[in-house]
């Protein structure tokens, strides 16, 4: 990984900390706004389920030709997809039992695994691509 790359996903992973922290902080003098945030999650992790679905899809088609960095890349992007999808679940599970905060606090990680998914499925884009 390049150094290009590594420093996106750190600043990645600080934005979606720092994100993660304030939503925490916001909730937590007003119980009945966690079922906003939820919903709020909720929708954001499902949108960016579809772009990391989309790119893996564009990846399976074209391989990895050969790059074990890119293999590498691939694999982890599947990896992340799936932890993504196990908090979804969870999430869903807990919204459907009203534990909003439960809830939001779940599609927000759905949210983060996906994310990392992204990162590493463009970062293996961008080195197919030779960018």
């Amino acid at each position: 990984m390049n150094a290009l790359n590594i420093r996106i996903s750190y600043v990645a992973i600080v934005l979606m900390s720092v994100l993660f922290m304030t939503a925490g902080f916001s909730r937590a003098a007003d119980p009945s706004a966690w079922k906003d945030s939820a919903v709020s999650w909720q929708k954001q992790a499902k949108d960016t389920r579809v772009v990391v679905v989309g790119v893996a899809d564009e990846l399976g088609k074209t391989g990895d030709k050969g790059n074990a960095d890119v293999k590498g890349l691939i694999q982890d992007a599947v990896a992340w997809l799936g932890e993504g999808d196990k908090n979804m679940a969870a999430a869903d599970e807990a919204m459907t039992k009203e534990e909003y905060e439960k809830a939001s606090n779940g599609y927000n990680m759905a949210w983060q695994y996906y994310v990392k998914a992204a990162t590493a499925g463009l970062n293996a884009k961008s080195i197919l691509g030779g960018l």
